[in-house]
């Protein structure tokens, strides 16, 4: 079978570059299928959310797991019921993905390397990429904030929490006993995992991620070194633009050094005064990512 012009020319620019910056968003997860329950980590999916919480369509409203963002009309104690369950599978237990893995193929054949995603589920640390060049620009499920918040140190391990309350989590009707709901250790004030929902965001708890982004960005982009940056953009639609897709867009854009391989099931274009520097994929992306890692492990 023949390659496309697409694949010929992603895979060149993989092979040639220098650097590889992967920019994930919920695109990426959605097609990393599951080894025990055969479906992707799919906020969007009906079919992923019945499978994976059957009983929660008997309990609730939610049809989708993307229900539970900005969700007010369930208790306290069936949102962290749920919320705890959910993270505990998603964050914690997914496990190895046959995408993640031919992402990891590809990128450890570089000199240099980043990624930044806009997923929470830690889908990246649980398939061995390297968490010193990572940075999750919404937060991470690992962890629970104050809401208030108290400080910008009221950041704190989410994993203690899930685990003392998991086991008491009715699995008729989904609720936590009241005792289990985290409140802030330091205030006694709610919490919540610290993701970006709001003006109390703890962006600071991402500092050092952030740092370790722009310095990648400052010697991966500089012409000096006559070195090649290809962006792997997988999944990043129009939700938040301006936190990924935008900004890969002016990387290309304002560096001639810089290349753009845009893999999206639904928006795939690329602007047109970039197009001799981009290229896109509208189709699956584990399919598209597994043959790019068969060329470039075969090139190398």
């Amino acid at each position: 079978m023949t390659d496309s012009p697409s694949i010929v020319t992603a895979s060149k620019w993989l092979t040639q570059s220098s650097s590889i910056l992967v920019a994930a968003g919920a695109g990426l997860s959605a097609s990393a299928i599951s080894r025990k329950y055969n479906v992707g980590l799919d906020y969007t999916s009906s079919v992923a959310f019945d499978r994976l919480y059957p009983r929660m369509l008997q309990v609730s409203t939610m049809r989708c797991m993307y229900d539970a963002i900005g969700k007010h009309d369930w208790s306290p104690k069936l949102m962290w019921g749920y919320l705890f369950t959910h993270v505990n599978l998603a964050r914690y237990n997914w496990g190895e993905t046959d995408v993640y893995q031919d992402l990891k193929r590809i990128v450890r054949h570089i000199p240099d390397s980043f990624v930044v995603t806009t997923n929470a589920d830690g889908m990246f640390e649980q398939n061995g990429f390297d968490m010193q060049r990572f940075l999750s620009t919404q937060g991470d499920y690992s962890l629970l904030q104050c809401l208030k918040p108290c400080s910008s140190q009221a950041v704190f391990d989410a994993r203690e929490y899930m685990d003392r309350a998991l086991p008491y989590v009715d699995p008729k009707t989904f609720e936590v006993p009241s005792k289990f709901i985290p409140k802030c250790p330091r205030c006694g004030s709610d919490m919540f995992y610290c993701v970006r929902g709001g003006d109390w965001f703890l962006e600071s708890a991402f500092d050092d991620q952030r740092r370790r982004y722009r310095d990648f960005l400052n010697r991966s982009v500089n012409k000096g070194r006559g070195g090649l940056l290809t962006i792997v953009e997988i999944g990043v639609g129009f939700n938040t633009p301006s936190v990924l897709r935008w900004p890969m867009e002016e990387l290309v854009t304002n560096h001639d050094n810089v290349r753009l391989i845009r893999i999206n099931m639904h928006a795939p274009d690329v602007p047109t005064n970039v197009r001799n520097r981009a290229v896109a994929f509208g189709g699956d992306a584990a399919s598209i990512i597994q043959r790019l890692s068969e060329i470039v492990s075969n090139s190398s």
